[in-house]
């Protein structure tokens, strides 16, 4: 009798299968998976991982609540395991409650309870503390804290790795330079930072703490002199790091070196790493960009001035791309390029197919939306770029035309922050008087507003507009 598979020719062996799945995956592939399991599981005894651990039922939230109960009660007594968990619940809170390491004198009790019973595994969760707290406000308990575990340091006379490297690293935990103290080391022993953590000897988990937030500039610091060969470690490391005030720090240092001809090279990559970590300054809804209150006035002003000279390697790209692409004209990009270091805003109105061909773009499609406003049409490859130049909105246009200049305080000229415009028309006033009148090579009168056309005479345009531009509107190349 014939069986569907006959008639199917669909002939399937389950044994075959299981015996193909088993050798699915190469032996050599295999065996280079077990050689760098083996290989970790070796770091982790180096490391001594087991001290970073809590076991038990005596968590963080149980001993915390039992420790802010006995404030002020003789009673309490702490087992030596809830003592090693409260030495890891010193920044813990609930309930509205503030942390243990905030209060001073708290902590003072915390530390008191512990040296009563005292034992050295307690030692790993006081650290944590300290480096997850380096760059408190409450220096007062970071003090006291750095104090009582330097003493316990210099009395530690035993064999466990993890705290003879704690004990033997002891300068680094010194709050007043310690950070920079290992920045440095690392940085002359030609280490990639992130070894910072095995050579303290802590889990790696812990390079998001705010300790390593100086250590990472200091490294950058040092090696600044051969940045080209290290920023693709701090790239990495500023991501394993995740926080937002070292990545202040740093990556206004990267923008403003790359501006320095000698370190040109890194010109591309400090963009690109200032956009990921710090997000577009012109998207309001994603900017990382703002000033924080941790910072010194001479990185806030590293900051400002990053910010700006991102968003005019921004408009040049953007203007660079609109005259070949919207325009394909190489006068108006040549003259317009060497203003775009002064260009605070800019925006590029269009159709859809003028925002499909910018997204088509690779250099610039991440950055297109805010930047980009709407008409109408679906087809029309009429365009206009809209830029701000200390007070005034230019207006340039695909078709040959002129250019407007409206003070940013005119009432009737368009908004650059709109979304959408009817057609790129509606950004001209042909009733506007011109910028300049000519006659000859002279150049008769002026206006604080109007159109510029792109037409020669014995003056080209690009000689009155850049009269125009330097003597009524006071801006210079």
């Amino acid at each position: 009798m014939t069986t569907s598979q006959d008639i199917l020719q669909f002939h399937f062996s389950p044994t075959t299968l299981k015996q193909a799945a088993q050798k699915i995956i190469p032996i050599t592939l295999s065996s280079l998976n077990e050689h760098r399991i083996d290989k970790l599981h070796k770091i982790t005894q180096e490391v001594g991982a087991k001290d970073f651990e809590i076991k038990g039922n005596n968590l963080i939230p149980q001993v915390f609540r039992k420790f802010k109960s006995s404030i002020g009660v003789d009673s309490s007594v702490f087992e030596r395991r809830e003592l090693r968990t409260l030495s890891y619940s010193l920044n813990y809170s609930e309930q509205n409650l503030q942390t243990i390491f905030s209060n001073e004198n708290e902590l003072k009790i915390a530390l008191e309870a512990m040296e009563a019973n005292w034992r050295d595994s307690f030692l790993s969760g006081l650290i944590d503390c300290l480096l997850s707290n380096w760059e408190t406000k409450h220096q007062k308990s970071l003090e006291q804290l750095e104090q009582f575990i330097a003493k316990k340091l210099d009395n530690y006379s035993g064999n466990r790795n993890t705290l003879n490297s704690f004990k033997s690293n002891k300068r680094y935990f010194n709050t007043k330079n310690g950070d920079l103290i290992l920045g440095d080391t690392i940085a002359k022993l030609n280490k990639p930072i992130q070894e910072a953590t095995k050579i303290l000897g802590v889990p790696e988990s812990w390079f998001s703490y705010s300790y390593f937030s100086r250590v990472i500039v200091t490294y950058y610091e040092k090696n600044r002199d051969n940045v080209n060969d290290v920023i693709e470690s701090l790239d990495q490391i500023l991501i394993i790091h995740n926080q937002l005030i070292t990545k202040k720090k740093l990556i206004p240092r990267l923008v403003l070196q790359a501006t320095e001809t000698r370190y040109s090279i890194i010109k591309d990559r400090a963009k690109k790493m200032a956009l990921a970590h710090l997000k577009d300054p012109q998207n309001k809804g994603q900017s990382l960009w703002g000033i924080s209150e941790d910072l010194f006035e001479k990185e806030a002003t590293s900051l400002l001035l990053a910010k700006e000279i991102l968003l005019q390697w921004m408009a040049e790209e953007f203007i660079d791309f609109f005259f070949k692409e919207c325009i394909n004209d190489s006068r108006r990009r040549k003259f317009w390029i060497k203003y775009s270091k002064q260009i605070s805003f800019f925006k590029i109105v269009g159709s859809t197919a003028i925002k499909s061909l910018l997204l088509r773009n690779q250099t610039i499609n991440e950055y297109v939306e805010p930047r980009f406003a709407s008409t109408n049409s679906k087809r029309d490859r009429n365009s206009a770029l809209m830029f701000v130049i200390k007070d005034y909105l230019f207006v340039e246009f695909s078709d040959e035309g002129a250019f407007y200049a409206y003070r940013i305080t005119n009432p009737k000229g368009p908004s650059i922050d709109l979304k959408f415009f009817p057609q790129t028309s509606d950004l001209k006033t042909p009733t506007m008087n011109w910028l300049a009148y000519r006659s000859g090579h002279y150049i008769q009168q002026t206006n604080d507003e109007g159109k510029l056309g792109h037409n020669d005479g014995d003056l080209s345009w690009e000689e009155v507009a850049t009269y125009w531009l330097k003597n009524i509107a006071g801006i210079n190349v």
